[in-house]
């Protein structure tokens, strides 16, 4: 990542991705949920099949907080890249030369 343009890209390629992931899993979290809701519940449903559906849930805060963590990084990039720069007003110098232009 050369420039902060690409770093904006970057992050915000990946914000996306979770993003919608999350609401991927989401998804299979309600489809799962109303399939356990319609069914008879102690016959059809199991243990392990409560287990993956507390798994997706889990997994969909994960994925959406880390959205949001990109989110903040992609808000904090984007303040910075709007903000002017201030031009330098004398280059660099080195303590040597520093000595030699106060003495003068």
């Amino acid at each position: 990542m050369k420039t902060l343009q690409d770093k904006i890209e970057w992050y915000t390629f990946w914000y996306w991705v979770y993003w919608l992931f999350s609401l991927v899993v989401l998804l299979g979290v309600l489809v799962l949920g109303i399939f356990f809701y319609f069914t008879d519940f102690q016959d059809v449903v199991t243990v392990s099949q409560l287990f993956l559906l507390l798994l997706l849930m889990l997994l969909a805060v994960y994925l959406r907080m880390t959205a949001l963590h990109y989110h903040s990084i992609l808000l904090k990039l984007k303040q910075a890249a709007t903000r002017p720069r201030r031009p330098r007003e004398h280059p660099q110098l080195r303590p040597q030369e520093r000595r030699k232009q106060g003495e003068g």
